[in-house]
């Protein structure tokens, strides 16, 4: 379930809503001096030469309109808008000096020089304003004092289209930005999502990885050594167990150690090689083919202590007379594979109780939460095999930071292509009406069939997201047709930007497209070609006067903010990677903390002082003290098996029936994991009452399962003594058997 508390972002790391402003504004810059380089070569002829005050000043504000947009991103992580509202109050002067210079009428066929430069100022506008409303209203006046500036000095008509597309246009940018944010925001808000269960996740896998470890290393010292000295094992044995056990409980107060991510097999065996040599008087054992390969450090502590506990089960269980061995071998692409064999007595794995924690902890558990894989195979009389297997999977792949579906979504491929497809069509049925309506020429006509026929290919490509290189240079030959034969039939000196723009648009459009498909050589052919030809047609100055200059600084802008876009989740990315590795550190911490050092703190308390008197007396204990031994391995046992099931009063009560000979089992089936701490103390309490009246021989505590409205199942049983004494078959006579429901509002799995 995700985490509860609100997200916050953690430090260093990189905000994408705000990295897209900063690609936003550096691309505005970009274009804002494009635009003004390519307005200059219009100035004097659009303008009274002798009003040079006010031609000084208007290159002057021109020069702050410029360089305002840069401004905005030094220094800071967060865009400073003030330099944008500079530009745009550069701008807005720039429109009160203009009528004081102005040639009246304008130059037949002259573009005005502000009317690019608006695009630089509704830019500034839309990245500068957080609100849509107040920016489309600016962008409003803005568009108005434009027209009025010019009302009277171009025709009516000009007039019009241009304040009509300005208007357009503005929309377009301001509803552009508006999205962008948007989706980078959201795109924020999910990475913050994902880093937060990722990080609850990676901590919960830690602290279960570290509480298995710690469960095995306290099985397979702990518990070994107070079995030891409770049973027939030799003294000096024990002895030595009591002080190895000794020496791994003792050290619940050190620090962490950050291991290396990956050793040599051979390390690790070299680190327990007196515990093989022990076992090598009963079994073949032969790791070495192994001993090279690298794998992580947990797998491979893993991987030896589950060997060991193997063969150390085959020792004790097969029997004396059984052959035994232990064979390791390098698997293809760098995994390893360990076989434990004997021929032995074996055994029934389905009948294998929940207490043997040799064979569930120590081997099954503790490989499984090291990424290793363990199969146990056995029957009786059929001997034992046990298989232990690591596979590398390549680097891990956490909770990314954002999915491919967000960064495609920051700037939809298939909507774009779907602009640009739209705009082409525009472009042949304006081509077309443009033929009909007033020029009467061929050229338009054929550029619009040419249109038509590379429109299919286009459209697939739009579809499908990618196109073969063949098929792009066909695009872009019969793009270099249609600009050979556009043209046709058409005056220079009586078309301006607005009556060519299905011309120059509509190519560029559809350089766009391909060069969005992957193939950048043909459309830079194309988009060449198609400048070189304005050029010969419409003059040196032709491809500034209509348009097209300007039009493919909007192209290279678009490109640029995409790049900017994918450069910031780039980024994002690595910043995101650190913070995982960040996050895996301290949860590792967290997990040494809450886990292993309670834990073995716990063990020490417990278990230490008994520890300390077989040491003290060379393993040779009376009859109280073996069976303090046995009640000690009980109780251990019940913190590895019972976790959840376990507080002070049941521990005292469970002591208390132990000490009266009782034999009690408590096990934790994972029924309580969504129980609040509380009302788990209070669920525990009530269960520790009813077990304190209890004088039954045998007693099973266990929590229900996951999916059940039951928290915790007592019950209580007696031997029938007279049935057994007459050799007679008698179930136990059942002397309580409660349920204690789950508290109310305790999640159940599901």
């Amino acid at each position: 379930m995700p985490p509860s508390h609100s997200p916050k972002r953690p430090a260093g790391a990189i905000c994408m809503k705000t990295g897209v402003e900063r690609g936003m504004i550096t691309t505005l810059a970009v274009v804002a001096l494009l635009l003004v380089l390519l307005a200059l070569p219009g100035f004097p002829s659009d303008h009274v030469p002798v009003v040079w005050p006010h031609g000084v000043a208007s290159l002057c504000s021109a020069a702050v309109l410029v360089a305002a947009v840069p401004s905005a991103t030094v220094g800071r992580q967060d865009p400073a808008r003030g330099w944008l509202w500079t530009s745009v109050v550069a701008y807005v002067a720039l429109l009160g000096l203009e009528p004081f210079q102005l040639r009246d009428p304008l130059p037949a066929g002259s573009t005005p020089w502000l009317l690019s430069l608006c695009l630089v100022a509704f830019g500034a506008v839309a990245v500068a304003a957080s609100s849509p409303i107040r920016a489309g209203a600016v962008c409003a006046g803005l568009d108005a004092a434009l027209a009025a500036v010019y009302a009277g000095r171009i025709p009516v008509s000009h007039s019009i289209i241009d304040a009509v597309g300005l208007g357009l246009l503005a929309a377009g940018l301001i509803a552009g930005v508006r999205v962008l944010r948007t989706r980078a925001d959201r795109a924020d808000q999910s990475e913050l999502t994902a880093q937060l269960l990722f990080e609850d996740q990676r901590r919960q896998t830690a602290i279960e990885a570290e509480r298995v470890q710690t469960d095995a290393l306290l099985h397979d010292s702990v518990l070994a050594a107070l079995l030891a000295a409770a049973g027939h094992e030799a003294p000096g044995r024990a002895t030595s167990m009591a002080q190895s056990a000794l020496d791994v409980i003792s050290d619940a107060d050190q620090h962490p150690v950050m291991q290396p991510s990956s050793v040599p097999l051979g390390a690790v065996l070299a680190a327990v090689e007196q515990d093989f040599a022990r076992l090598r008087r009963n079994a073949d054992i032969d790791l070495t083919p192994a001993a090279d390969t690298e794998l992580p450090v947990e797998t491979a502590n893993a991987l030896v202590s589950a060997t060991l506990q193997a063969l150390t089960n085959s020792i004790e269980h097969g029997g004396p007379s059984a052959r035994r061995s232990a064979v390791a071998v390098r698997l293809d692409r760098g995994g390893i594979r360990i076989v434990i064999t004997d021929d032995g007595a074996g055994f029934d794995i389905d009948t294998v109780d929940q207490e043997r924690l040799g064979v569930r902890v120590s081997i099954l558990e503790r490989v499984r939460m090291a990424g290793a894989s363990a199969e146990i195979r056995s029957a009786p009389g059929r001997g034992t095999t046990v298989v232990l297997e690591w596979h590398p999977t390549g680097p891990e792949q956490p909770m990314t930071r954002r999915t491919p579906v967000l960064r495609i979504g920051l700037i939809p491929r298939q909507q774009l292509y779907r602009v640009l497809a739209a705009l082409i069509s525009v472009a042949i049925l304006t081509a077309v009406s443009e033929t009909v309506l007033f020029s009467r020429a061929v050229g338009p006509v054929i550029a619009a069939v040419i249109g038509l026929l590379i429109l299919p290919a286009l459209l697939r490509g739009a579809r499908t997201g990618t196109m073969h290189e063949r098929t792009a240079w066909a695009i872009a030959a019969g793009g270099v047709l249609l600009c050979c034969t556009a043209t046709i039939g058409l005056d220079p000196t009586a078309v301006d930007c607005v009556s060519i723009y299905w011309y120059t648009c509509g190519v560029l459009a559809g350089a766009v497209m391909v060069w969005m498909s992957g193939h950048h050589a043909p459309p830079i052919v194309a988009v060449v070609f198609q400048v070189a030809q304005i050029t010969l047609w419409a003059g040196p100055t032709g491809a500034i006067r209509l348009g097209l200059a300007a039009e493919i600084v909007l192209v290279i802008a678009g490109l640029m903010m995409h790049r900017a876009v994918r450069r910031v989740s780039a980024a994002a990315d690595v910043s995101a990677a650190r913070q995982r590795e960040l996050t895996s550190r301290q949860a590792d911490l967290d997990a040494f903390h809450l886990g292993r050092r309670q834990r073995l703190q716990r063990a020490n308390n417990t278990a230490a002082p008994m520890l300390r008197h077989i040491v003290h007396q060379q393993g040779i204990l009376d009859s109280g003290s073996r069976a303090e031994c046995r009640i000690l391995e009980q109780a251990l046992r019940d913190e590895i098996r019972g976790r959840r099931l376990l507080n002070p009063a049941v521990r005292r009560v469970v002591s208390g029936l132990r000490r009266r000979g009782a034999y009690v089992q408590v096990l934790d089936d994972g029924g309580l994991d969504g129980v609040p701490s509380d009302a788990l103390d209070t669920l525990l309490d009530d269960a520790a009452r009813r077990l304190e009246a209890l004088d039954s021989a045998r007693v099973v505590i266990r929590t229900g399962q996951p999916d059940s409205d039951t928290a915790v199942t007592i019950v209580a049983s007696t031997p029938d003594e007279t049935a057994a004494a007459l050799g007679l078959d008698a179930d136990d006579e059942v002397d309580l058997w409660t349920n204690i429901p789950r508290p109310a509002g305790a999640s159940i799995a599901g």
